[in-house]
């Protein structure tokens, strides 16, 4: 295994599943589907914003960066769109500086959600 990999199992997978598919709770399910937050600013930005990322125990920029893009690509798949292009260490600085402060995720997921899947190309 790469060490994204290695990252994301050891960081991500206890809750997200090995495979970005986790069991029906409030632990959002990846495979297959989290590429559609990047089919809009906001969106991509939610995704290293929300706690988990933004505070995670992975300092390293470009280490958290190359999570991201397996999440983002290899779990994505097919909902990620064409052309997404990769986080970037100084991208996920930024990002992680501005972590979300809302009590209720869920509704803000849910809400930023439809907002980027308005925005995938069909």
């Amino acid at each position: 295994m790469d060490h994204a990999t290695t990252n994301y199992l050891t960081h991500c997978g206890g809750c997200h599943g090995i495979e970005g598919a986790s069991p029906r709770t409030f632990v959002p399910l990846l495979r297959d589907h989290v590429g559609t937050f990047d089919c809009s600013a906001e969106g991509r930005a939610y995704l290293v914003r929300v706690p988990g990322v933004s505070m995670s125990l992975i300092r390293d920029d470009q280490e958290l960066a190359d999570v991201m893009n397996f999440v983002l690509f290899r779990l994505g798949r097919s909902s990620t769109p064409a052309g997404a292009k990769p986080f970037t260490a100084e991208e996920v600085h930024t990002l992680r500086a501005q972590p979300l402060t809302t009590t209720d995720l869920l509704k803000l997921r849910a809400e930023v959600l439809s907002r980027a899947a308005a925005q995938c190309p069909r």
